[in-house]
């Protein structure tokens, strides 16, 4: 049987490459794009990491060499980024049926089918045509598991050397294992801090002598997970391609607010708005719901203010993907945890107890109506159809609608050129 292959295609400097692509005079210009309430840098061009700008980095600790270098800095754009990723994996699902979106920048193909002495030029067809269809600058990772495709995918980044593409099937392993003595063992995927900590306690510092250890030993003192990145990491498969998206078994929404917010009525519009926004995505992957948790807090950093937290949780009668259901209870659950005169900074809804939309439990004494239960997801697809095609939040119930002052900062966001007529990109 032929072994499997592994490709993992990363974008660079997604993000970053986004705001480049229609803005030309970005080229070789240090560029950084912020997370939420533009707090921290989540992306950097290779010109800004030169400089010495961190990833997670506040803001307000790299603005002197912002100016004094002149760096870009933008907002995040998701619109943007989403509608761009989409693009790209597009074009990956061309070269091969079998594909797993990892991340909005991130996807593994399954190559087995490419003959093995043509794999680094498939590679490299692969980035000329994204780069050609998208505009987009990718990274190739080929591997026999998706752990060493990460290896790949990093060593690429690293080194200009492999020009793009990197395929590990024709190395010996003690060239193999050469290279991964230079990886520290936190930066191998599936092993986080918590992991790192313990593996380097035990005196396992790079991902070589992670793979070096005895994967029984691994598993008896650590978990199954690390377990399988020491069998990856020696070349023996354990995680398959997955075409499919697992359902998520909890859904969150939650953002800081832009500032500060006292107001019940302006806490309630920002619930729920978030309570629509997770009932649809329970809808996007056909799933139900029973479990609603509500919670509130202050800003944690601004010690000089009165501090508060709390959250409530409470469930449905029955499982729902009705958007009403949601909202009714969300609010009810934010009544019973708000308290005046806090400067609150963020709150949330987090849905759990999932389970497949096709597996509707009845009741004993009649309260679930098939009838009813039908009648309400079809106005809900309805509704769902009609913002995906007039744009989100195009319909939307009463209690969402007011100012929305209090959504998050985004003053330095570019243009959203590829899902707004208003802000299309023009040429003058």
């Amino acid at each position: 049987m032929k072994p499997r292959v592994f490709a993992l295609v990363d974008c660079n400097n997604f993000y970053v490459s986004c705001e480049r692509l229609f803005c030309a005079e970005l080229r070789d210009r240090p560029v950084i794009v912020l997370s939420n309430n533009d707090g921290c840098v989540v992306a950097r061009s290779k010109e800004a990491k030169a400089l010495g700008i961190a990833m997670g980095q506040p803001l307000f600790q790299c603005q002197k060499l912002i100016e004094k270098h002149q760096v870009a800095v933008y907002s995040s754009n998701y619109a943007l980024y989403q509608e761009l990723s989409d693009r790209v994996m597009a074009v990956l699902k061309r070269f091969t049926p079998a594909r797993e979106v990892y991340s909005i920048d991130e996807a593994w193909l399954d190559l087995s089918h490419v003959p093995s002495d043509k794999l680094e030029r498939y590679g490299q067809q692969i980035r000329q045509r994204v780069l050609q269809e998208t505009g987009i600058p990718v990274s190739v990772g080929i591997a026999p598991t998706k752990t060493l495709s990460k290896v790949a995918c990093e060593l690429v980044k690293r080194h200009g050397m492999f020009s793009g593409v990197l395929n590990m099937l024709p190395w010996p392993e003690k060239e193999c294992d050469a290279w991964l003595a230079g990886i520290h063992v936190g930066d191998v995927w599936g092993i986080g801090p918590q992991l790192s900590r313990k593996l380097k306690a035990r005196g396992i510092h790079s991902a070589r002598a992670l793979k070096q250890a005895d994967h029984i030993w691994i598993r008896h003192y650590l978990n199954v997970t690390a377990q399988r990145a020491v069998l990856e990491l020696q070349g023996i498969s354990c995680l398959p391609v997955q075409t499919h998206t697992k359902p998520r078994k909890g859904i969150m929404v939650s953002l800081a607010f832009g500032r500060a917010v006292e107001e019940l009525d302006e806490l309630e519009e920002a619930i729920a708005t978030y309570a629509a926004s997770a009932a649809e995505t329970l809808r996007r992957q056909r799933s139900l719901a029973t479990q609603v948790s509500v919670f509130l807090q202050t800003n944690p950093f601004e010690r000089r203010t009165p501090q508060y937290a709390m959250s409530a949780s409470a469930s449905l009668p029955l499982a729902s993907a009705f958007t009403p259901d949601f909202l009714d209870l969300a609010l009810a659950l934010l009544h019973t945890i708000y308290q005046p005169g806090y400067r609150y900074k963020r709150t949330g809804i987090y849905l759990t107890q999932i389970r497949p939309q096709y597996v509707v439990q009845s009741d004993l004494f009649g309260i679930f109506s098939p009838e009813a239960f039908a009648r309400q997801m079809h106005l809900m697809a309805t509704i769902d159809e009609l913002n995906r095609y007039w744009g989100r939040n195009m319909l939307s119930f009463g209690t969402q609608i007011g100012r929305r002052d209090w959504f998050m900062q985004q003053t330095r966001r570019s243009q959203r050129f590829t899902t707004r007529w208003e802000e299309i990109f023009t040429v003058s």
